[in-house]
């Protein structure tokens, strides 16, 4: 009884080891309808060392086709890194420039209605870049604006001169409120006359006036396209090289330079208001702490630009300015403060360059 189980067990192993490893030979093992031959143990052995032995090789072929895939897998990734282009650096820099300019010219020959034949010219150039990361901004904006009429048979006379440039630095105190540092600088390129039937008389040039400002203080940002700005702690200088022009400006006539020292609010709005319709205004109230403070000093420039096409604008620009240190004459000869107005209103060339 214990032959017989033992041969059965002996069968079911075989049998489960064809069924795991493969079909056995028929030298191995010997099967007919009545008797069931046992393999012997150096059967096993061979046919045991035999499995092993595929096992192995199928294990190594796994392995080298593994390492070939994965070779594979890193040369096509090494490729495709290699194929792509640089990575740009990040720029916290946002630049733009504005170019604007506008040419009109008249000619006239024998035309009964009267005239005068013409050529007038004016340009103007708006640049900014402004410097944004975490909790610290940097904002500069440079301006220049020229123009002039010329009528044959009169002189040349200007019609724009402008220089301005204004910095701004800026440390985050809370999510819109800013400490900030502002720096001004303002003048004209060339000389400016005031123009009579008789003669000329000179009235500016660069640096007579120059105005120059340094303002501490807390700038607000209620929204992205509108400041605030309140600088308790402003100094100033006020500039004339020109001997016949102090008293002009303020100054006494043996005083090339006038310091001011006040408080200073800055309101300023830059939004586009309807499509290709934008508006820049900034409006600036000093007051001097050293000479009559209750007298507020105004300057408010408005540009309202429409944008036709790609290169041609629509452009008005006004500038108000007030200050009772400027006295201006009268067609009598008198003079006083007054308040100051210029519009200019211009069609022409216009082309932005900028990065976002």
């Amino acid at each position: 009884m214990r032959s017989v189980l033992s041969k059965y067990i002996v069968a079911l192993v075989v049998v489960f080891m064809a069924f795991s490893f493969g079909p056995l030979k028929a030298q191995d093992v010997q099967v007919t309808q009545d008797t069931i031959k046992v393999p012997t143990y150096e059967e096993l052995a061979r046919m045991y060392t035999r499995l092993v032995a595929q096992v192995d090789s199928a294990r190594q072929r796994a392995m080298e086709d593994s390492i070939l895939i994965a070779r594979f897998v890193e040369e096509s990734r090494q490729a495709a890194l290699a194929a792509m282009p640089e990575p740009k650096k990040p720029t916290f820099w946002t630049n733009s420039i504005l170019s604007q300019i506008s040419f009109t010219q008249t000619s006239l020959t024998n035309w009964a209605a009267g005239g005068n034949s013409s050529v007038s010219l004016a340009g103007h150039v708006d640049a900014k870049a402004n410097y944004a990361k975490n909790d610290i901004i940097f904002q500069n904006r440079f301006q220049a604006g020229y123009g002039f009429v010329k009528m044959f048979g009169d002189i040349l006379k200007k019609t724009d001169d402008r220089l301005f440039f204004d910095s701004k630095f800026g440390y985050k105190a809370t999510e819109r409120l800013y400490m900030s540092a502002a720096l001004g600088v303002k003048t004209q390129m060339a000389k400016g006359y005031k123009y009579t039937a008789n003669d000329t008389t000179l009235v500016s040039q660069f640096a007579a006036p120059l105005n120059s400002t340094l303002a501490l203080g807390m700038d607000y940002n209620p929204l992205p396209w509108l400041s605030i700005t309140f600088a308790p702690l402003t100094g100033g200088i006020v500039v004339v090289t020109v001997p016949e022009l102090r008293e002009d400006y303020g100054n006494k006539s043996n005083e090339k330079v006038r310091v001011e020292f006040g408080a200073q609010l800055k309101a300023k709005m830059d939004k586009e208001v309807f499509k290709n319709v934008k508006v820049d205004t900034e409006l600036i109230l000093f007051s001097d702490y050293l000479n009559k403070p209750q007298n507020i000093q105004v300057y408010w420039d408005l540009s309202i630009s429409m944008q036709i096409n790609k290169f041609m604008s629509a452009n008005i620009r006004t500038n108000l300015i007030y200050d009772d240190n400027i006295k201006i004459a009268d067609k009598y000869g008198n003079k006083a403060p007054r308040v100051q107005f210029r519009e200019i209103l211009s069609i022409g060339f216009s082309y932005t360059l900028s990065n976002k």
